[in-house]
């Protein structure tokens, strides 16, 4: 496990820190981030500062980092590096983060806590009740561009699905940082969401609208 790192990053200055220390703040119960990191890499090193300054704002929040070729965080997809994940309970959550989530992608990030550990956003009963009796597997790939006002909104929807329902695993991607993401999935726009690999959904989408989507998704996966 990486130790020792400084609790910095160029993505946070006072007034964001402020901000986020403020959100955070209503987290109720404990979450551990571990995230994969390769040191020699920039973007790696990075996250590693974003996450160090995060973990630093509530004692809610433990960060435990892994070099990739630890075993540490197995259940992250090491083929797409960096990664962090957040765990409740000593249990993988289904959100992880592929690439640093600055930028717009900072606002789906506090969300995850906010979802996990926190009050969580308003949902109605029957929407709720609906993604928690959902069956089956559905794994989304959310491909963003961290300047994107709309990329946020369904990587927070889908994510959100992912913590009622441990069926489901909702990652982001940033698309910049994978150029071998957009040649297989052909992205000319964000957000552009993937479940399975192999269904694509291009677009905003409602809570309820992705409901929808997945609950087909898991179906037509089942009958396969």
């Amino acid at each position: 496990m990486i130790r020792n790192i400084a609790a910095e990053s160029s993505l946070i200055d006072e007034n964001l820190k402020n901000s986020l220390k403020e959100i955070l703040g209503s987290l109720k119960e404990d979450v551990t981030v571990k995230a994969v990191i390769d040191v020699t890499d920039e973007k790696g090193k990075e996250l590693a500062g974003f996450l160090a300054v995060t973990a630093s704002l509530n004692s809610h929040i433990s960060l435990e980092l892994y070099e990739k070729d630890e075993d540490g965080a197995k259940e992250l997809d090491r083929g797409f590096l960096p990664v962090c994940g957040l765990y409740k309970d000593g249990k993988y959550s289904g959100i992880a983060f592929h690439g640093v989530p600055g930028g717009q992608e900072i606002n789906s990030f506090v969300m995850a806590f906010y979802n996990l550990a926190g009050p969580g956003q308003k949902i109605s009963r029957w929407t709720k009740r609906k993604i928690e009796k959902l069956d089956g597997h559905c794994w989304i790939r959310i491909c963003v561009s961290l300047s994107c006002h709309h990329c946020p909104k369904v990587v927070a929807v889908c994510q959100q699905m992912a913590v009622l329902n441990e069926g489901i695993k909702a990652e982001m991607f940033d698309a910049n940082l994978f150029p071998e993401l957009v040649e297989k999935y052909k992205i000319e726009r964000v957000p552009m969401t993937i479940l399975n690999e192999k269904t694509v959904v291009t677009g905003v989408k409602t809570l309820e609208e992705m409901t929808e989507i997945v609950a087909k998704e898991m179906k037509s996966d089942k009958n396969v």
